[in-house]
């Protein structure tokens, strides 16, 4: 059975195949033989990831299982780490770590630099092939252009599709011949031009997204104004004429039945009350002025 790969990507740091050619590491393996040279590693390793404190050897010489005279002798003897004072503390620091930790720190950014072009591209493809049906050919002039915007733009991405949907839309009344396109766009500052409104307010064109959600908004308020209020579900529950007057003098009891020519003049939802069981005006008017 084939050995599946470990696809784990795990953190590491640049080991040179020429380490002995430091003086001092040298001198350290003279000293102390590969037992000194292999407990050196394991603290480099330890410093990748964690802070060095002076007075913690003998934590570090439990962890490697070594002689705690030994972790002391490598970090003091030989000259491969300094001392560093703190704030509240002491910390061992090595140089070699330190180029280390940001030859790391770099690649990290340039990896994510070179991400954030790749989606603020692929937004702008998107953006344009929706609105042109084509996709933009950017010159790597212009491809520079559009990663400074991206760095001086607050969420230029997320801008993106409305830029180029107002773009879609441009005409100048000087240039009949005008065709706007993306090379346009991404020169003599048009971009940013256009989208702080000099060629007018910036247009928006709602994705499918937008349209569902609102569609679904409207169905949920004519729902709402479909479903039963407080007042008819409580109608609803009465059984009998009785009921009936009661609910409808309890209503008025705070706002008084208005009379007008002999007939109460009452809400058209309870009036529905007296349709149902057969209700009089005058018992309405009675029940109400008790």
């Amino acid at each position: 059975m084939a050995i599946k790969e470990d696809k784990i990507i795990r953190p590491f740091f640049s080991h040179d195949y020429t380490p002995l050619e430091d003086k001092n590491l040298l001198k350290l393996f003279i000293t102390m033989g590969a037992e000194g040279y292999g407990i050196y590693w394991l603290i480099v390793e330890f410093m990748h990831q964690n802070t060095f404190i002076v007075g913690e050897e003998e934590l570090l010489a439990f962890k490697f299982r070594v002689d705690v005279e030994k972790i002391k002798s490598v970090m003091n003897n030989f000259q491969l780490f300094r001392i560093e004072e703190r704030e509240t503390d002491s910390v061992y620091i090595s140089d070699r770590i330190l180029r280390n930790l940001n030859y790391v720190e770099q690649k990290n950014e340039d990896k994510k630099q070179a991400a954030n072009v790749r989606w603020l591209l692929s937004a702008f493809n998107k953006a344009y092939i929706e609105f042109f049906e084509e996709e933009p050919i950017l010159q790597p002039s212009e491809i520079e252009c559009l990663k400074k915007y991206n760095e001086k733009i607050p969420d230029l991405k997320n801008k993106l599709r409305d830029i180029i949907y107002t773009l879609k839309g441009l005409k100048f009344d000087t240039d009949v011949n005008f065709k706007p396109c993306a090379n346009w766009l991404l020169k003599d500052n048009n971009l940013a031009r256009l989208l702080n409104g000099e060629f007018g307010k910036l247009k928006h064109k709602k994705t499918e997204k937008e349209l569902k959600e609102e569609q679904r908004k409207l169905q949920l308020e004519e729902q709402k104004r479909n479903e039963p209020s407080e007042l008819e579900l409580q109608i609803e529950r009465i059984l009998n004429k009785n009921e009936a007057l009661d609910f409808i003098a309890n209503f008025y009891a705070d706002r008084k039945v208005v009379i007008n020519g002999g007939r109460a003049l009452i809400l058209p939802t309870l009036r529905r009350l007296t349709e149902k069981f057969d209700i009089a005006e005058r018992e309405v008017i009675e029940r109400c002025q008790h």
